[in-house]
């Protein structure tokens, strides 16, 4: 189980927000919430640091 919903909540940011950053579509960005596809290494650690957590705190 991962929780990359719950921290962008708490950084009040949408899918499309982080989506535009890591520059992937909002889909993809719902379905890593959803555990349909997994990010790589590269986006895994620019979503913790847009998070401001670690990788390990994500998928806890």
């Amino acid at each position: 189980m991962n929780r990359i919903k719950q921290f962008r909540r708490n950084k009040k940011m949408s899918q499309s927000d982080i989506a535009k950053i890591i520059k992937v579509k909002q889909n993809t960005i719902s379905q890593w919430e959803r555990e349909i596809r997994m990010p790589n290494v590269r986006q895994a650690l620019k979503l913790a640091e847009i998070l401001e957590t670690t990788v390990e705190d994500l998928y806890k």
